[in-house]
């Protein structure tokens, strides 16, 4: 039996109203995504641990030099893989920092008006929770996601 896998996502937005996305350096297809695809920060939680402290752990790893106020706000829960859901929140910068917490698996950070985000090549989940941000939805369950594919590299 595979087991379930859980993560944490954030949507952190700054005072223009750009929200904040990441290129991915390496491809899981089994998760949705591609190498080259953007999304907005995501985090596999450790067994066990609460969505606060994996949340931190995001910003340790991928978002150092952020600075965020107040506190993270859920908008739901995201079926982003057969065995893989994501729980995501939002959270707003009051100034843009720049952000040093490029890892081997992703990078490129880059603040952009929502509706740019959305023509991105996006992981799975990642569109769905970026509409409902902008929708301002709330306790979403979305037990289905976009199927994404992989690009042929010429």
């Amino acid at each position: 039996m595979s087991q379930r896998l859980r993560a944490v996502a954030l949507v952190s937005a700054n005072l223009a109203g750009d929200i904040l996305v990441l290129q991915e350096f390496v491809g899981k297809p089994a998760l949705g995504k591609y190498e080259g695809m953007f999304s907005v920060p995501m985090e596999t939680c450790h067994h066990g641990e609460h969505d606060l402290l994996a949340l931190k752990r995001l910003h340790d790893e991928e978002l150092t030099g952020l600075p965020f106020q107040g506190e993270p706000i859920y908008i739901g829960a995201y079926r982003v893989a057969p065995l893989a859901w994501a729980r995501l929140y939002a959270m707003s910068v009051e100034q843009v920092a720049p952000i040093i917490g490029q890892t081997l698996e992703v990078g490129n950070h880059r603040w952009v008006p929502v509706t740019d985000a959305l023509s991105l090549w996006l992981r799975r989940g990642a569109l769905e929770m970026i509409e409902d941000y902008a929708a301002g939805r709330r306790n979403v369950i979305r037990k289905t996601c976009s199927e994404v594919q992989g690009q042929v590299r010429t």
